[in-house]
């Protein structure tokens, strides 16, 4: 008896470890899920709004060459060799007041500051990341971090 006992205290102790256990491996994965989820969510958000506004001009996932202008926002295009503190003044404010950014004599773009919302223009640089390569987003997101101090 004593024996069954021992032997079912230590079943009890056993599966009170692994469900401690368990909880703690669930507990620590559910904020990366969320993060995950939350930028599936984004960066459906940015398509919507770059199909809605953008994509007449910059055109989509494919197409292209990095001299084209107004540029493409994918992996063929420019716009991942700059940081996105840039990307959000841009697209913010338009081109007119950045003439790094067009030819000489090229079309400036529109600012969409009284269009979008700050949420929505951070929703389609989200959206145009998805277009470059794993090279190009590690790069970009390089020149993110040694250039924009906000």
């Amino acid at each position: 008896m004593a024996w069954r006992t021992g032997r079912l205290g230590f079943l009890i102790g056993v599966g009170f470890i692994v469900a401690v256990a368990a909880i703690l491996q669930l507990s620590s994965a559910l904020p990366a899920w969320a993060s995950s989820i939350n930028t599936a969510l984004r960066e459906r958000r940015g398509q919507e709004v770059y199909n809605a506004n953008c994509v007449s001009c910059h055109g989509g996932p494919s197409g292209g060459r990095i001299d084209d202008y107004p540029p493409p926002h994918n992996a063929n295009g420019h716009s991942w060799h700059h940081p996105d503190c840039a990307l959000v003044r841009v697209t913010r404010e338009g081109s007119s007041g950045s003439p790094e950014y067009a030819p000489p004599g090229a079309i400036t773009m529109q600012g969409f500051k009284d269009k979008l919302s700050p949420a929505d223009i951070e929703a389609v640089i989200a959206f145009i990341k998805t277009m470059w390569t794993p090279a190009q987003r590690q790069a970009q997101a390089s020149f993110t971090k040694e250039m924009c101090f906000e």
